[in-house]
């Protein structure tokens, strides 16, 4: 008996997402600084003109695929949050998977390890566009607090939720004086004696 299979072929991948899954696995490999156009050009089977006709140039092309990889990081951010009771517990976790995401995702781990300057300015100086998505994530979690009387009736979420986004940044990629940042628990416990209270 034939068994049929119904199930539509695949289309092939488009040159824009040949460069951009060659452009992942470069910086992944070499880290940004050590990436060039030419790297991901041979590495997606494609002319350096092809590239540069989807993507002006490497820091285009390197920000398009971190804000991919910080697009699925944060529905994940979203998802484990929602399981969880209180601002304070959901800041904590939010502060945990960023820590883990820096070390394990791809991109961000390859940029620990051959360009610490360039990881420390896109969680600092370049982090507009990455600190307007990671808003976009805290804000919900600020306004159900409010509604739940966490924190006080005329707290404005916006700046809030930038407060608690660049205290994470910080908290991710800036040592401390007084705790490790790489202790989840110690991290923890700066949240909740010092970060919610100020809301309060």
């Amino acid at each position: 008996m034939t068994v049929r299979d119904d199930a539509p072929a695949q289309s092939p991948p488009t040159n824009a997402e040949r460069i951009f899954a060659a452009a992942e696995e470069c910086f992944a490999r070499y880290g940004f600084q050590k990436t060039s156009m030419e790297d991901i050009a041979r590495e997606a089977g494609l002319s350096r003109r092809s590239v540069y006709r989807h993507f002006p140039d490497k820091a285009a092309l390197f920000n398009a695929v971190a804000a991919e990889h910080a697009r699925v990081f944060l529905i994940e951010i979203t998802e484990r949050t929602a399981a969880l009771d209180g601002l304070s517990a959901q800041i904590e976790e939010v502060a945990r998977l960023t820590g883990r995401y820096m070390r394990e995702d791809p991109v961000s781990a390859a940029l620990m390890r051959t360009d610490p300057d360039s990881l420390a300015r896109m969680v600092s100086t370049e982090a507009g566009a990455m600190l307007a998505m990671a808003m976009d994530a805290i804000v919900p979690l600020i306004e159900a607090a409010r509604e739940r009387g966490e924190v006080r009736a005329d707290l404005d979420t916006m700046r809030a939720a930038e407060w608690i986004t660049r205290m994470v940044f910080s908290l991710t990629a800036t040592p401390s004086v007084n705790f490790d940042i790489d202790d989840t628990d110690a991290k923890a416990a700066f949240i909740r004696e010092f970060l919610v209270p100020g809301l309060s």
